[in-house]
């Protein structure tokens, strides 16, 4: 029965519970900031642009408290700020500016740096998300072995590019890659890497799980290095620990890497994705034959291989997909078009729904038929080129749309228009000479 006792207990319970949760709100509220980083600050707090903080080298972590939202002056067009940023504290946000007068780009740079800077962005806490106010907003560049570093858990990394490893002197050793990843529950988006030669590298926690999600990102090099190194989009893990997952969907790899995905443990899955083109090949996974948990799945994605012939001084295989018989690999609803199909005889890859048209090598692992998928543009795509001829460059400005009631409508990538995720990119001259260019 209803009493007023009870109903005295059940006021004061919730008042109580009001109470709290105000004093709570009241309290993150308190904690929660807004911060500042700009050159025209004085550099003492960072509370506001006059007393803004220099430059995101020289943040005063020790000031920073959970739930801070960090601003960077970007100026009316662009601000570069100089030197490796290390961030310690958890649960906040690094974000460009997208106020009037200060939305222009930020670039963090490792130019002019002696001794060069290894690591330009490293998540040293968690929860941490570095966010641009559009594609390319933050720019990363020149840093000596690898351009960000983020192997704590649940980051983000939203609208940066990320450019140009330099090495050590003499001969620019030391490189890694252009983001080293491993952690769980991290996610890269809408990122565009160039000019790291191995443009993201898995480097697992020693324990535990690992998860990573690469989303809407495009991978790769506008010139081709030394010795026939024309770099991979993303080089997966060979650690010991091998429970790591890393997604992939609706990402551009090449043109002309040596592989677009190298991988041979742990779990990869990748969807809608464009593959332009690898010297050697567009997805590469082949563990060893003891890794029984190593799985690829691939879905709807578009693999183009050029019609190139002719003498080379730099090997090439053109293998749009390339297994050793272990692990476990199904293809399906995919586009396979030009190269050659390097599957070991007998591995079952074929996932159903694929579509392969002007391939050799192994023509019935991923369908019984050579079938056209009918591009628009097929007369550019299918016209020979030699080591002297190439240019990569125009694969990322030529169409892959279908025409109208092509047997592969619905298979294959969404992305038919590489410039309309970015601005064209990649090598614009022929193959170098031996050596490099």
């Amino acid at each position: 029965m209803r009493t007023i006792q009870n109903d005295l207990k059940s006021k004061l319970a919730g008042g109580l519970l009001l109470a709290l949760l105000l004093a709570f709100t009241q309290s993150a509220e308190a904690r929660a900031r807004q911060l500042f980083v700009s050159p025209d600050g004085d550099g003492s707090d960072g509370k506001t642009w006059k007393t803004a903080f220099k430059s995101p080298s020289t943040i005063n972590w020790k000031s920073v408290n959970t739930g801070d939202i960090i601003e960077i002056d970007g100026g009316a067009s662009g601000i570069t700020y100089q030197g490796a940023v290390d961030i310690p504290v958890s649960n906040i946000v690094i974000r460009q500016s997208s106020r009037k007068g200060h939305s222009g780009q930020v670039t963090i740079s490792g130019l002019g740096i002696n001794p060069p800077a290894a690591t330009g962005l490293t998540f040293s806490g968690s929860n941490i998300h570095v966010t641009g106010a559009r594609r390319s907003g933050i720019k990363i560049a020149y840093f000596a072995a690898q351009i960000v570093k983020m192997q704590t858990n649940f980051n983000s990394l939203r609208n940066v590019e990320l450019t140009r490893t330099t090495g050590y002197m003499p001969y620019a050793q030391g490189q890694v890659g252009g983001i080293v990843y491993g952690g769980y529950g991290n996610r890269v988006l809408n990122c565009d890497i160039r000019d790291t030669s191995v443009n993201a590298v898995e480097r697992p926690t020693e324990s535990g799980a690992n998860l990573t999600q690469f989303h809407n990102c495009t991978f790769g090099n506008n010139g081709y290095g030394w010795w026939g190194h024309f770099g991979t989009g993303i080089y997966g893990s060979r650690g010991s620990n091998k429970n790591t997952t890393t997604y992939v969907s609706r990402c551009v790899f090449g043109p002309y890497f040596n592989n677009g995905i190298d991988f041979v443990q742990g779990r990869l899955s990748v969807s809608n994705c464009l593959f332009l083109g690898a010297a050697l090949s567009n997805l590469k996974f082949e563990p060893t034959s003891s890794d029984t948990g190593a799985i690829a799945r691939i879905n709807r994605c578009t693999f183009y291989e050029p019609n190139f012939s002719g003498f080379s001084r730099y090997p090439y295989n053109l293998y749009q997909l390339s297994t050793n018989g272990n692990g476990s690999v199904r293809v399906r609803n995919s586009i396979v078009y030009g190269g050659s199909i390097h599957v070991a005889a007998g591995q079952n890859v074929n996932g159903g729904g694929n579509i392969q048209y002007r391939v050799t090598g192994n023509t019935q692992a991923l369908a019984p038929d050579l079938v056209d998928p009918q591009f628009v543009n097929d007369s550019q795509l299918s016209a020979p080129i030699t080591a002297t001829t190439i240019r990569p460059r125009t694969w990322t400005e030529q169409s892959y749309a279908l025409q109208a009631g092509s047997p592969a409508e619905n298979r294959g990538s969404t992305i038919v228009d590489v410039t309309s995720l970015v601005p064209a990119y990649g090598p614009t001259s022929s193959l170098p000479p031996l050596g490099g260019p």
